[in-house]
């Protein structure tokens, strides 16, 4: 387990712990931050959102799996809106996000590279299968239900072109089409998006670091806790209950499922949270207090 911990798991976390202490000591400020989101939101997140949907291999992709998983996720994401939206009183669109992060997982950016160091390219397919099916329906919808609900003045035709303007939806349409069509990808878009997406998961890590660096929360921490603890530790023991019931995806595609789902709560939230504007101080400590958590599980899981 400490092994699994020092070489597996902590190379990757490192990064978030660099940004927070460079926000310690005041190297780096909010600004700072927000403009290496922007580089993330706009150029990295997309590049590899196009990147891992259009090279997704097709003859792996695990219907049982991904479909069970998304029904576990939904069940996650609808509790997680309801605690924070009925329970603490947190408004619409916070609410709407603090439901994100508690179903969508760090795969992209933590689980997978981890799986891939603990158990090689088997690894690969079942992660594969669920961030994809998290790309199309989790991420896409709730950037959907976004614009519609911070562009209230517009028809929905023109929220839809918007939405489909949306960098992130470019890049997950781009690689479906890609991916579907059998198309050969040009070199050198195959070495750009390569170059590029590999910028995202430490980028994204290290601003996290940096805004919870920045802030003082000596407080309010019992929705993050709560929202921490039920993608933790209910979201992998009610994936398992489906599996069980009869949604069997195989044991090696069952492990890595398990393995995804206990892992930390993803970036992802955060990084539209500050996007759009909304307050992302819960999202932040949720994050916080599900990778601790998660740091644990996983060192025995793997």
């Amino acid at each position: 387990m400490i092994d699994n911990f020092v070489n597996t798991i902590a190379p990757f976390a490192a990064i978030g712990f660099i940004g927070w202490g460079f926000a310690r000591f005041e190297v780096f400020s909010r600004q700072d931050a927000q403009s290496i989101n922007r580089f993330v939101f706009y150029i990295a997140l997309p590049a590899l959102m196009f990147q891992l949907i259009a090279l997704a291999p097709r003859d792996a992709f695990n219907l049982t799996l991904a479909g069970g998983y998304l029904l576990s996720e939904l069940v996650i994401y609808f509790t997680g809106f309801a605690i924070a939206y009925f329970g603490f009183r947190r408004d619409r669109l916070e609410a709407i996000l603090i439901g994100m992060v508690s179903a969508f997982v760090n795969h992209v950016f933590f689980v997978l590279p981890v799986a891939i160091a603990a158990h090689g390219s088997s690894a690969i397919a079942p992660v594969m299968s669920i961030v994809v099916i998290d790309s199309i329906f989790l991420y896409a919808g709730t950037i959907l239900v976004l614009d519609i609900l911070t562009t209230k003045r517009l028809s929905p035709f023109q929220v839809l072109r918007q939405t489909f303007r949306n960098p992130h939806i470019v890049g997950i349409v781009a690689g479906l089409v890609f991916n579907v069509s059998d198309l050969a990808m040009p070199i050198g878009v195959a070495n750009f998006t390569a170059f590029v997406s590999a910028a995202a998961s430490p980028a994204a890590i290290f601003t996290l670091g940096l805004i919870l660096g920045l802030r003082n929360d000596h407080g309010d921490w019992p929705l993050p806790i709560s929202i921490a603890l039920l993608k933790s530790a209910v979201h992998p023991v009610l994936l398992l209950l489906i599996f069980v019931a009869g949604m069997v995806p195989g044991p090696k595609a069952l492990n890595m499922a398990i393995l995804v789902a206990a892992g930390p709560c993803g970036a992802l939230p955060f990084v539209l949270a500050l996007h759009y504007k909304i307050n992302e101080r819960a999202i932040a400590q949720t994050i916080l207090v599900s990778s601790i958590i998660s740091l644990a599980g996983l060192s025995i899981l793997i």
